[in-house]
């Protein structure tokens, strides 16, 4: 069985990403696996709380936890075939490993876990995960998602690794698209040639159905500002873009979403599902 590795920390938006890949294995008719990694601190337990009273002394609470945790995502999603698994480590060294020794398709996780209030998608277990992993990671934004997808943009810059994240892609998804290509360029910059050229790679994807291309002008208010991802998120809320795919390369656009402010973090929230490509 073709398998989905969800890891959770048991946090509200852990289970707002378990239930978008819950979604995506109920229509393609994928396995779900739930993991979850332990330590006292990053388990949210106290020390006296890791271990409890039972008839097994070694029962953890986690092994509690990740039952009901896992039974209500059955409730809503009966047909699908979801597993669970407790292990103890750290989830950012440990689960790149967990992707390299098992077979899955894909990772799923939330862009903030239970240790904040705030936005930490980059610096967090998320952002190390999708440096270092050797299958594509989707990142789900807090609030439900479904994995029913019609417009996907993926960024380009006319690399080879981004076709490859694309057939990644549809591979897990299996459903017809539009695809838009975004590119960000100077003002001086003649890319609709070149953009025009790109697309004869696209006709190989028989899942493509309509291509259409998008383009903006990168403005700088400040010459030390960086406006890529202002101009990112305008073009993916105004075509109504259910996701948008990244490759290796295009990975720093969306380190730009997440700076040390917290209002500009709030103002730059990813508010779509974020697919981006294996980086080994």
């Amino acid at each position: 069985m073709k398998k989905i590795l969800v890891p959770t920390d048991f946090s509200e938006n852990a289970l707002l990403a378990a239930k978008y890949a819950a979604d995506l294995c109920q229509r393609q008719g994928y396995t779900l696996h739930i993991l979850h990694y332990y330590t006292v601190n990053s388990s949210g337990f106290s020390e006296n709380d890791l271990k409890i009273e039972t008839t097994q002394p070694d029962i953890l609470k986690a092994d509690l936890t990740i039952l009901k945790w896992v039974e209500l995502l059955k409730q809503e999603y009966p047909t699908v075939n979801i597993t669970q698994e407790n292990k103890r480590g750290l989830i950012s060294e440990r689960l790149v490993h967990e992707a390299k020794e098992t077979q899955y398709l894909a990772i799923v996780m939330g862009t903030t876990g239970s240790s904040a209030n705030k936005n930490i998608f980059w610096g967090s277990n998320t952002s190390s995960v999708i440096a270092k992993s050797p299958i594509p990671v989707i990142a789900v934004p807090n609030t439900r998602q479904y994995a029913e997808i019609k417009n996907v943009g993926l960024l380009t810059n006319f690399k080879e690794e981004e076709l490859l994240t694309l057939r990644e892609f549809l591979n897990i998804y299996q459903e017809a698209i539009a695809l838009h290509l975004i590119h960000v360029h100077e003002n001086n910059e003649d890319i609709q040639s070149r953009l025009k050229s790109w697309l004869f790679n696209i006709q190989e994807f028989p899942l493509v159905t309509n291509t259409n291309i998008l383009t903006a002008p990168l403005v700088k208010d400040d010459k030390n500002k960086d406006s890529i991802p202002e101009v990112i998120k305008h073009l993916t809320e105004t075509n109504e873009l259910n996701m948008i795919l990244v490759s290796k390369s295009r990975k720093t656009f969306f380190q730009r979403l997440f700076s040390n402010s917290v209002s500009k973090a709030m103002a730059l929230e990813l508010k779509k599902p974020a697919f981006f490509g294996k980086s080994i």
